[in-house]
């Protein structure tokens, strides 16, 4: 199957195409910040004249976005109303008086300073369903018509409907939404119990809010994307990847919005766990450092979810199911600037693509990240991008040496600070994401990717001490990767509020089978195998405020002590002790339905052919198991057909490099011997230092570290003994 995988950032947009003649074709270009589609759509033509197809003959697209979490992020939605039960029209601003600073007497509450909706288009109407779902107002439809009317005379272009106890019975929220359609038939609608059918009011009214709120944007989005590939021949089906590390299809995407907030992170987890899984590595850190940011995301042999009580975006509480990233302002182009007090700091603020680091000749005159690599000899300013953006030294020294003066530092040791402390922010949150959480470093290979991941691993990987290092192949390209792992999921939750003991297995199955009905509506036209269908709840012990899951696929005899069980043990491994004699406590179930899409990426030896505009090719097709399911296709083979690994060998070097590295916190330079990737073959030995060059990025080898090409491409380096 040929299949398309594009993912858009917000400096390059990259992608891939697998199962053509060469294998797999890799292609990045800077993606157009007025219009993302129209550079998804040129790139898409691009890579098809270089693997020599026709855009007609792709026979699925893949797709992680950075449009929503912009939105959500700077404030930049829809103008969104909201109708609600009286008396709650203020629920979306009062929160839960929880102070995101508790011992802050300055600080800014996101929720209330940048209203999803303002006050004045939120509109209260007469109703009211209590537990079990009773409905003890009835519904003021004419209430609810002035409220729709008003909010088309004040430009509303989407609405969110949240009423009380809605996610128990939803039935005045679907009667309001048939009214908007009657009386506002260009609004987009929201309704809560459809975005997230779970209690807790605030969150709940929140996440739909933010729904209600991106939700025009992202359809517009993916229309224009959408009608753009239809028109240069793309006539297949497009997939979205959404924040739980599956993908959706292009309607059930556009229609649920917030649940691809984390579309592109989350295809850089799963292409790590596909890397690590390939080369027989279970527990995982992925470290995806691009131009404004790195992710972290932890992986002890399974993928993590975010606590959904845990769970906020942008400072708003989200409400889906996301895997559990973090992330920071430490990319490549993240500013060192020195503060009031006279500290040296790297980041959060990016100068971004335009006008970007100082060595682009773009304008921009701060100091950035790499512009520090640039002074160090760590990126040649020739072979950037493949030699298509030549950079500049001269504006890189001069930029550097501007934000060492105040410290007497030459531009030297002033771009050594500067990664010095980028990589000390980026170990910091890694330790806290990993042994905060009750995971060793020590005891999980670190799979570095993005832009500048390769330039950063090996001194965050001394630092924590992580023996092993996975570079994947086209690293710069590996989120896109990801999303060829993946499979189509789509989640569904229902709040149940009942006491484990006492709990009936019929209704446990009843609520089981309605949401398996919704999920497999929503798979209705997927063409693959039939969904796998995962069941969990989540449990608390009574009197507690948060949950944890616990297991229940099989409710047969035993049922109640196997899901006791399951709870207890999560709570020992997240709080170090259970309680098993106190009372357990029902609040959601939650079902998950998963199903492979046939489309894997290539687990060939890198060096295929390269391109002119970028692109490279890797020959060979291979197999992986899924994102989130355990099946496994196609059949693993080396380059030019052969299975296994090659003998280990030293390849020649392309040239050699003058690169400063730091010893006993002074600048040596040193000459180093300089590769190029596309040449290393299968069983390829290197030893640090020394410079790995392709088009998408550099990998840097430092002292004390040496690296084997395994049979896949990825280059697996480990810590030499000492």
């Amino acid at each position: 199957m040929i299949a398309l995988a594009v993912d858009v950032g917000g400096t390059n947009t990259d992608i891939m195409l697998s199962g053509v003649r060469d294998g797999v074709v890799v292609h990045k270009l800077p993606t157009s910040s007025e219009d993302p589609s129209a550079a998804t759509v040129q790139g898409t033509l691009q890579i098809c004249e270089l693997a020599g197809i026709s855009p007609s003959q792709i026979e699925l697209v893949l797709h992680g976005t950075t449009v929503a979490t912009n939105a959500l992020l700077e404030h930049d939605g829809a103008r969104t109303g909201l109708i609600t039960t009286a008396g709650f029209r203020d629920i979306l601003h009062i929160g839960r008086h929880q102070r995101p600073h508790n011992f802050s007497l300055m600080q800014d509450i996101p929720f209330q300073q940048w209203p999803l909706v303002a006050r004045r288009h939120r509109r209260p109407v007469r109703e009211r369903i209590v537990p079990p779902g009773e409905v003890a107002v009835p519904l003021d439809e004419q209430e609810a018509v002035e409220a729709i009317q008003l909010l088309r005379e004040d430009g509303v272009e989407s609405i969110a409907v949240c009423f009380l106890f809605s996610f128990l019975n939803p039935r005045h929220e679907l009667r309001v939404g048939e009214l908007i359609a009657e009386h506002h038939p260009q609004a987009e609608v929201s309704l809560s119990h459809r975005v997230i059918a779970q209690f807790r009011e605030f969150e709940r009214f929140t996440t739909t809010a933010a729904n209600a709120f991106i939700k025009p944007k992202v359809r517009r989005y993916l229309d224009r994307l959408q009608a753009g590939w239809r028109e240069v021949g793309v006539r297949c089906p497009i997939h979205i990847m959404q924040s739980n590390g599956g993908v959706a299809a292009f309607e059930q995407a556009a229609e649920r919005a917030v649940n691809v907030l984390l579309s592109g992170p989350a295809a850089g987890v799963i292409a790590g766990r596909h890397i690590g899984r390939q080369n027989g590595h279970e527990n995982l850190i992925t470290l995806d450092i691009g131009g404004t940011s790195a992710d972290i995301s932890v992986i002890p042999g399974r993928l993590l979810e975010l606590n959904m009580q845990d769970s906020y975006m942008g400072g708003y509480p989200i409400l889906s199911p996301k895997l559990d990233v973090t992330a920071i302002g430490a990319g490549g182009g993240s500013v060192a600037w020195v503060d009031a007090g006279g500290a040296f700091n790297v980041g959060p603020r990016s100068a971004g693509a335009e006008p970007g680091p100082a060595c682009y000749g773009h304008g921009g005159t701060e100091p950035t990240v790499t512009d520090a690599h640039v002074v160090l000899g760590r990126v040649d300013p020739g072979t950037f991008l493949g030699g298509r953006m030549e950079l500049s030294t001269v504006k890189a020294r001069e930029a550097v040496e501007s934000v060492g003066a105040p410290f007497a530092m030459n531009v030297e040791q002033a771009a050594l600070a500067i990664l010095q402390i980028v990589n000390a922010n980026m170990v910091r949150e890694i330790r806290l994401h990993s042994i905060r959480r009750g995971y060793d470093p020590r005891e999980c290979a670190l799979v570095a990717f993005g832009g500048a991941g390769p330039l950063h691993a090996c001194e965050i990987a001394e630092e924590l001490q992580i023996p092993t290092i996975l570079f994947p192949p086209s690293p710069g390209i590996t989120s896109a990767m990801g999303l060829l792992a993946t499979d189509l999921k789509y989640d569904a939750v229902r709040t149940v509020g009942m006491m484990l003991q006492s709990a009936e297995r019929e209704v446990l199955e009843q609520r089981f089978a309605e949401m398996g009905q919704e999920l497999r509506e929503r798979f209705a036209g997927h063409v693959g195998p039939e969904p796998v269908m995962r069941r969990e709840a989540a449990c608390r012990y009574a009197g507690q405020g948060y949950e944890l899951t616990a297991s229940c696929d099989e409710l047969d005899e035993g049922w109640r002590e196997r899901m006791q069980e399951s709870f207890h043990r999560q709570h020992e491994h997240e709080y170090g002790f259970r309680f098993p004699g106190d009372p357990v406590e029902i609040i959601s179930l939650r079902m998950t339905a998963i199903s492979e899409i046939p489309a894997r990426p290539a687990s060939a030896e890198s060096g295929g052919s390269s391109a002119e505009s970028g692109g490279s090719a890797e020959s060979g097709s291979g197999s992986a198991e899924s994102g989130g399911s355990s099946a496994e296709s196609g059949s693993g083979s080396a380059q030019s057909g052969s299975a296994g690994a090659q003998a280990r060998h030293a390849p020649d070097p392309s040239g050699s490099a003058e690169v400063v590295f730091a010893r006993d916190g002074m600048p040596e330079r040193r000459t180093v011997p300089r590769y190029d990737r596309s040449a290393l073959g299968s069983g390829a030995a290197l030893q640090g230092p020394c410079i790995v060059l392709e088009m998408d990025s550099t990998l840097v080898l430092a002292p004390g570290w040496s690296g084997d090409v395994m049979p896949d491409g990825t280059l697996r380096v480990r810590r030499d003994q000492q």
